[in-house]
């Protein structure tokens, strides 16, 4: 529909149906690899959003070379089409988990299945909360960058627009190789000093993009944002899985919730602080998500979360009020 529309409202059912497309593969992809996480024990998640990232540099610097030359963005996004038929055909034959498994080990294990749940069960659990918000704080800083980068880099350092495609790529590129990193502190130092590190890094970089003033620190900025802020969403999905091990396909649908809220409401509202600021100022909330994300880490459940992760076998979280 984007290739062939030529009116508005075509143009917007057509981001309309290519959002519920995104977030029904996003959902589906987080189901499963908690549900790998959960069967083996291991941090696989960190490294599904690795590769997730590789897609976007390659593809953001492929549409831009495309673009510089000549070719017409209706055949772009055509071409977009023709890359979705490969999963089309792979989602019939890959041999997905089974979802809702373990009830009847469970059972015989005397463990009792854990029955339906929903959002608000799930948000009695403290660790879910505390994940749950710091997804909203690690999108929000995500969203910032991937919508507003370009009119950073062009309106505020006067740099030519290509600039900022490359801003964009570089920046998942730094993700790419921040959540590969994670993978290993995760493994290596826990949960909670993961989500100090991103914390700090978040901050910081914040604190440059107030402060630039030239297009290398911006770019330095950039870089730091994209490595700090990498691990905190792969790493609060992982964390979730404990919550509920055998309803993870629930706890990824709740998880997005967050997620996608963050991307609705964050570049809006920091586009209108922009305009009552600065593009420097309103780099402010990128300020208090790390800020946030830190004071999070040090709640009492994450610190329980690596215990449990380092304990011999894997255990649910129990369900707090």
């Amino acid at each position: 529909m984007l290739s062939i529309s030529t009116h508005l409202i075509g143009l917007l059912i057509a981001f309309a149906l290519a959002g519920v497309s995104s977030a029904l593969i996003d959902t589906a992809a987080n189901s499963v690899f908690m549900e790998i996480e959960t069967r083996g024990g291991r941090d696989v998640m960190n490294v599904m959003y690795a590769i997730n990232s590789l897609g976007t540099v390659v593809s953001a610097l492929g549409a831009g070379a495309l673009i510089s030359l000549g070719m017409d963005y209706r055949w772009m996004i055509a071409l977009f089409t023709v890359t979705m038929v490969p999963v089309l055909v792979a989602s019939f034959l890959i041999p997905f988990p089974p979802i809702n498994r373990d009830e009847e080990a469970a059972a015989e294990e005397g463990a009792g299945p854990q029955g339906d749940i929903g959002v608000r069960k799930l948000m009695r659990n403290p660790l879910f909360r505390i994940v749950f918000v710091m997804t909203v704080l690690g999108i929000a800083v995500e969203s910032i960058v991937q919508v507003w980068s370009v009119i950073y880099v062009d309106q505020l350092l006067n740099a030519p627009i290509v600039y900022g495609g490359a801003a964009f790529a570089l920046f998942s590129l730094t993700m790419m190789i921040g959540r590969l990193i994670n993978a290993w502190l995760v493994a290596s130092l826990g949960i909670r000093t993961s989500f100090l590190i991103s914390a700090v890094g978040t901050a910081l970089s914040g604190a440059l993009l107030m402060a630039a003033v030239d297009l290398w620190l911006s770019v330095l900025a950039f870089l730091l944002m994209g490595m700090a802020i990498a691990g905190v969403q792969p790493t609060c999905l992982s964390a979730a899985t404990r919550v509920a091990p055998s309803r993870v396909n629930v706890v990824a649908a709740a998880m997005m919730l967050p997620a996608y809220s963050a991307f609705i409401a964050t570049p809006t509202v920091y586009g209108w602080l922009s305009d009552l600021t600065s593009l420097n100022t309103a780099m402010v909330l990128v300020v208090a998500a790390g800020v946030g994300i830190g004071l999070l880490s040090l709640a009492p459940p994450v610190a329980e979360a690596d215990r449990v992760a380092a304990a011999p076998a894997p255990a649910a979280l129990p369900a707090q009020q």
